[in-house]
């Protein structure tokens, strides 16, 4: 069984490091190409395959390595949906944890020296309302995934709601790339799926994840007032 989890890794990790090097070569043409290939592999090597998957992502997840995208359209392809998206952020969220643990423990002084004082405005809104703000980092796809990891490291939140917030808030985003990914005849670009639309859906779902921390500043106003 582990000789086939390692294969498969081996197998995608060599997928990453093509779609690196050859750019535009490992695209949404070839995964259309292909396709029959790598479903007919899945049959035959699923769970090495998905163990594989979830490693992979992880890897990704800890380096910032480029081909998240693609692999999350990918995810959709092979193993359809909810496995799909479910798989992408289990990896990505066990790599995001091994990169806090690595920036609260290995790197916190580089990381406390790179950004200084513009963690502070964090800190402060994490002693009250971290769940809240770890969705909001995850949902609007304006905050870098790497960014976030370290800098959450070197900060008051602990580990496990960290861990929860990423799972929860990478879902939203990678079951649409799945999503798109299971109709990949009818899709053209990977453009079509990161929309102005789809973008704006995801920051909506950022400030609701907000609303709660809204209110209480609102009632802290109101309490000041008096």
């Amino acid at each position: 069984m582990m000789k086939k989890i390692v294969a498969g890794l081996c197998v995608m990790i060599v997928g990453v490091s093509l779609y690196y090097f050859l750019g535009d070569l490992l695209s949404l043409s070839w995964l259309r190409e292909n396709q029959g290939l790598l479903e007919n592999y899945y049959q035959s090597n699923g769970l090495s395959m998905m163990a594989g998957f979830v490693a992979l992502f992880l890897v990704i997840g800890l380096f910032q390595l480029p081909g998240a995208t693609l692999l999350s359209v990918f995810s959709g392809v092979l193993f359809g949906l909810p496995i799909g998206p479910l798989l992408v952020s289990l990896g990505s969220t066990l790599g995001a944890v091994l990169a806090f643990f690595a920036a609260r423990y290995i790197l916190r002084d580089w990381v406390e020296n790179k950004f200084g004082e513009r963690l502070q405005p964090i800190q402060e809104g994490l002693c009250e309302n971290d769940i809240h703000y770890m969705l909001v980092l995850r949902l609007v796809p304006l905050f870098p995934f790497f960014l976030v990891n370290i800098a959450m490291g070197v900060s008051s939140i602990s580990w496990e709601v960290f861990m929860v917030g990423t799972l929860l808030g990478k879902l939203p985003a990678t079951w649409i790339y799945a999503n798109a990914g299971s109709h990949l005849v009818s899709l053209k670009s990977i453009s079509d799926i990161t929309s102005p639309g789809v973008i704006s859906a995801l920051t909506l779902l950022g400030l609701l994840a907000m609303t709660p921390v809204i209110y209480k500043q609102m009632n802290k106003h109101k309490k000041a007032g008096r």
